[in-house]
């Protein structure tokens, strides 16, 4: 499959990083009963990176569920608050399935993580959740065969933590696609959609003319 590299462009507007204090005061003054679930929000849950590195090779090396799953990678630098995420994918994926596996990834990874931390808000069909916030990201899906270049990963973007993103859909997607297998850039694909429509607004003024 030719390289379908899609590059967002990031918003302008960042949202504050800080998580917000949602602590529940309980309202009894005698504790928590051992072997009682404590589900109070903290803001100052530390997170099991291994934990989380293995739960998530679990969740996206499934190949029941993600039949053209391969691999997955996970790397974080903890000083800068940077995740990587990398999904490794069988030659033949398919690019209809792109954008699914795009969201999926992100936002799953995202929702594992919330397991741990109930602070950080889950992921929706208007969120892809609350880590973004605060860690900035870094993401690819790549094919078994070439996933050592970068170069030729199927999509890939970095976010940096509070940019409000969103990902291309699927149709965006397939034109990106289709503008890789005919060689032609999205610069030339406008061009070209201008000049059209230049000679439509020309054809239509004659006409009125006539």
């Amino acid at each position: 499959m030719k390289k379908i590299l899609v590059l967002l462009a990031c918003a302008a507007a960042l949202s504050g990083c800080a998580p917000k204090s949602n602590i529940v005061q309980p309202d009894s003054t005698e504790g928590t009963v051992a072997g009682e679930p404590d589900f109070d929000v903290k803001d100052d849950v530390e997170i099991d990176w291994q934990q989380a590195s293995t739960d998530a090779e679990d969740m996206f090396e499934d190949t029941d569920e993600y039949p053209y799953s391969v691999d997955f990678h996970f790397l974080l630098e903890p000083e800068k608050k940077e995740i990587m995420l990398v999904w490794v994918v069988k030659d033949d994926f398919p690019s209809s399935e792109l954008a699914e596996y795009a969201d999926t990834l992100i936002k799953g990874f995202n929702d594992m993580i919330a397991t741990q931390d109930f602070s950080i808000e889950r992921s929706s069909d208007t969120s892809y959740g609350g880590l973004w916030k605060r860690y900035g990201l870094s993401f690819g899906i790549a094919a078994e065969s070439t996933q050592d270049d970068e170069s030729t990963w199927l999509i890939s973007a970095s976010y940096p933590a509070g940019t409000e993103f969103v990902l291309p859909s699927a149709g965006e997607i397939q034109k990106a696609m289709d503008r890789a297998e005919s060689g032609e850039s999205a610069e030339e694909t406008a061009s070209a959609e201008s000049t059209d429509a230049a000679g439509e607004t020309q054809g239509a003024s004659e006409a009125a003319a006539q």
